[in-house]
């Protein structure tokens, strides 16, 4: 080999020694470690590319978190996480996606558990407290309309 092939190649060997040890080690460290992370939302994805879990802000600029369940019919939304002007929620959705059960913080800032019936329109029971903090039960017929309650 020549001199001078012998110097190029040398020098190109230095180039990369420096990069892979130096400067790509500081920039793996730099991306490795976040101090916040900003984004409109975020999606999770299972083995075929579909959300299953998904963060976003809503209109209000509340946060929510939804996961998705998939079978035969598509994608099916099975659970809400929000945040809410009174606190935060969760809902859990029939296989329709429709709400079946949902657990919040109540506008007198106590916890209050509801029923839906299967078209997610209607209540069919409900357990809370009152303005007063008392607590309450109630349950409702098919139209909504309370039909019973303690107190």
């Amino acid at each position: 080999m020549k001199a001078l092939e012998r110097i190029c190649l040398y020098s190109v060997l230095a180039i990369l020694v420096f990069y892979v040890f130096l400067v790509d080690g500081n920039v793996e460290s730099q991306v490795a470690i976040q101090e916040e992370i900003r984004a409109r939302s975020i999606a999770i994805v299972n083995n075929e590319g579909q959300a299953v879990i998904k963060l976003f802000a809503v209109k209000d600029g509340n946060g929510v978190i939804s996961i998705y369940n998939y079978n035969k019919d598509g994608r099916r939304l099975a659970a809400d996480i929000e945040a809410t002007e009174d606190g935060g929620a969760i809902y859990i959705r029939n296989k329709d996606g429709t709400p079946a059960v949902g657990i919040r913080a109540s506008e007198y800032g106590d916890g209050k558990m509801l029923f839906w019936n299967r078209t997610g329109h209607t209540f069919t029971a409900g357990i809370g407290a009152t303005k007063d903090g008392d607590g309450v039960m109630f349950v409702c017929n098919r139209h909504g309309d309370i039909i019973g309650s303690l107190p």
